[in-house]
């Protein structure tokens, strides 16, 4: 049921999707490294850049998930297989950060009393809206207000809503296109006009619909819209030439651009192409890094947090590439951890949950409807 692609290529032993998660993970560190230890831009964003690194490797993350997600959804069983992937890819890894969150870094840093801090309403929907990850909370009650970055434990976590819903979106459209088999040839058209139609929404406000007050829409669309191009690029990956050389070439045009209007434009197409080549480049060096541990979503979750700490006992001792140093050393040793014990093992039972689920609705409609 998904476009015509040479299957091969996606084979994670046959590109770099991994690679690229783990760079941009690490990255978003160093950008955070910024605000977070020195009170300060990035070097990209104090260079005049719209975005700064983090921002663009959020936009880079989101491409690999459109690439990855809408094939997902093109050859999974079901809607309930493909959401139940979805969930055990990231609930279960969220709920154990939001578990030390809340009962580690929270207890070390608060500057409540332990009795007070226990009962405070805060940290129990800390812990539920961090886990479920559709309301971020960003706050503990008394932990880290006299940081460099005051009040924020991850600040990390809202692309992750951002993401969910793409998830929802995209899932949605392929399905109920599979249910219509007659139009299931034309999703990559599909695919392609609504990603054109994001562009052009955001550059021709109202064009096609309203955003909602206070930028959410803006935030939710301009971030989209890198997963609506990995979408297309997964749909016509039997068309679009893979050339690395070129995408380098005109990332780098699009820096030269940094402080000119066209920079945001050439951005959102020169990204997506670039992530699209690195990801199936068959450079020798790649290869070699193929196989590693998917320890990126650790990283992202736990880097903030652990960032955070780290700025509240050492910002005024250590230096600045000491803590981005021990930011990522501690965060990998957490997404090490995290991959092992609760991700991929997690991963591994997703077809059992799915399972239980499916005979708890046959159990539920045997209740409910009259015996034949």
């Amino acid at each position: 049921m998904s476009p015509k692609t040479n299957s091969n290529i996606w084979v994670p032993t046959n590109n770099n999707f991994d690679l690229i998660r783990l760079l941009l993970a690490s990255l978003v560190i160093v950008s955070h490294s910024y605000p977070l230890f020195a009170g300060s831009d990035d070097p990209w964003q104090a260079y005049g850049s719209l975005h700064n690194i983090g921002q663009l490797c959020v936009m880079a993350f989101f491409v690999v998930s459109g690439l990855l997600v809408t094939r997902s959804a093109t050859r999974s069983r079901s809607l309930l297989s493909y959401a139940i992937s979805r969930v055990y890819r990231l609930i279960p890894g969220a709920f154990v950060c939001a578990l030390w969150m809340v009962f580690f870094l929270g207890l070390a840093f608060t500057t409540l009393s332990l009795g007070d801090y226990l009962l405070n309403g805060r940290i129990w929907s800390f812990l539920g809206r961090n886990t479920l990850l559709m309301s971020i909370q960003y706050d503990l009650p008394g932990v880290f207000k006299d940081n460099v970055y005051a009040g924020a434990v991850n600040g990390s976590l809202w692309s992750l809503k951002i993401e969910i819903k793409m998830y929802l979106i995209f899932g949605l459209l392929v399905f109920g296109l599979r249910l219509l088999p007659r139009l299931l040839p034309y999703l990559k058209h599909i695919l392609l006009v609504f990603a054109l139609v994001l562009l052009a929404q955001i550059y021709i406000p109202g064009m096609f619909f309203s955003f909602d007050p206070g930028g959410k829409g803006l935030s939710l669309w301009g971030y989209g819209y890198y997963f609506a191009a990995g979408a297309v690029l997964f749909a016509w990956s039997d068309l679009i030439a893979r050339n690395l050389s070129v995408a380098l070439a005109l990332a780098l045009g699009t820096a030269f651009l940094v402080h000119t209007p066209f920079y945001d434009f050439a951005l959102r197409l020169s990204l997506p192409y670039l992530v699209y080549c690195f990801a199936f480049s068959q450079i020798a060096v790649l290869r070699k890094s193929r196989g590693l541990p998917d320890i990126s979503y650790g990283i992202y979750i736990y880097g903030f947090p652990v960032q955070q700490g780290l700025s509240a006992l050492y910002a005024q001792s250590l230096g600045f590439w000491t803590l981005t140093a021990l930011s990522l050393l501690i965060t990998v040793l957490l997404a090490i951890f995290s991959w092992y014990a609760i991700e991929h093992p997690s991963l591994t039972r997703k077809r059992q949950g799915e399972e239980l689920i499916l005979a708890q609705v046959r159990k539920f409609k045997a209740k409910i409807l009259p015996q034949s």
